[in-house]
C-alpha cells in the first residue's frame, strides 16, 4: 500500500510558494536561479572562500599619514633639492613628498614599450629635466618590485647632471628591490586611492599611448 506524505500546513501540492523558498535558502524573491544551479550553502550570502591574494586598500587619510611619516624618515638622512615622480603612481606620491620636504617637483614618465618584444627593460619616454643638474635628487614611485624603473630613472638623473640620487617608494615587496627609503613593506596587493578615480594627466605628458610608449 502506498504511503502518502503529509504536506506542511498552508502548502499546496506541487511547486512551493516563493515565501517558503525564501525561508529555506534565504534567496530574495526577485532572484531567479537557473536550472541545475545549486542554492547558496551560506545563508548570509557572503563569499566564504579564502582569497588567494591579500588586499590592502589605502585611503587618502592613510596615504597622507604614510607620506608624512616617510618624509620624516627621509629628512633624517637626506635633504633632496628636487623630487622626481615616476608616472603615474609616483606622481601622486612624489607631489605629496615634494610639498612635505619643501623641494621642487618634476614628473616623468618611464614605461615599457609593450609592442617591442625585444625590449626587456623599461625605457624613458621624454627627457629628465635639465633642472636636476647639480642637485640632490629623490626618485619616487608608488611600488618597488623588480627595481628596473627606479634604477633606470636613477641612471638618467645622474646622466642629466644630478649631484646625488636616492630612491623611495610608498610600498616595496619583501623579496624585491630595496629603495633607500620606504613607507610600507608588504606582499599584499595595495589598492591606492587614485586607482578608483579618473587620473588627470600632467600637462607635460602626451596621453597618446603610442607616443607615451605604453
Amino acid at each position: 500500500m502506498a504511503i502518502k506524505r503529509a504536506q506542511p500546513k498552508g502548502t499546496k501540492k506541487g511547486k512551493p510558494s516563493a515565501k517558503q523558498v525564501e525561508t529555506i535558502v534565504s534567496i530574495p524573491p526577485d532572484v531567479v536561479l537557473a536550472p541545475q544551479v545549486e542554492a547558496p550553502r551560506h545563508p548570509t550570502g557572503r563569499d566564504q572562500s579564502l582569497a588567494k591574494t591579500r588586499i590592502h586598500e589605502l585611503s587618502w587619510a592613510e596615504f597622507d599619514r604614510s607620506v608624512q611619516a616617510l618624509a620624516r624618515t627621509i629628512r633624517q638622512g637626506y635633504e633632496p633639492q628636487a623630487v622626481v615622480g615616476v608616472a603615474h603612481g609616483g606622481v601622486f606620491v612624489g607631489g605629496a613628498l615634494s610639498s612635505a620636504l619643501g623641494a621642487e617637483f618634476f614628473p616623468v614618465r618611464i614605461s615599457r614599450r609593450s609592442r617591442d618584444k625585444a625590449v626587456s627593460k623599461p625605457k624613458l619616454s621624454g627627457d629628465m629635466p635639465q633642472e636636476l643638474k647639480g642637485k640632490r635628487v629623490l626618485i619616487v614611485d608608488d611600488v618597488a618590485s623588480s627595481g628596473d624603473t627606479l634604477e633606470l630613472a636613477t641612471a638618467l638623473a645622474l646622466k642629466a647632471g644630478a649631484r646625488e640620487v636616492k630612491t623611495t617608494t610608498l610600498v616595496r615587496r619583501a623579496e624585491g628591490f630595496s629603495p633607500d627609503f620606504v613607507a610600507l613593506t608588504t606582499e599584499a596587493l595595495v589598492v591606492f586611492p587614485w586607482d578608483y578615480e579618473e587620473v588627470v594627466e600632467d600637462g607635460r605628458f602626451d596621453v597618446d599611448p603610442d607616443k607615451a610608449g605604453a
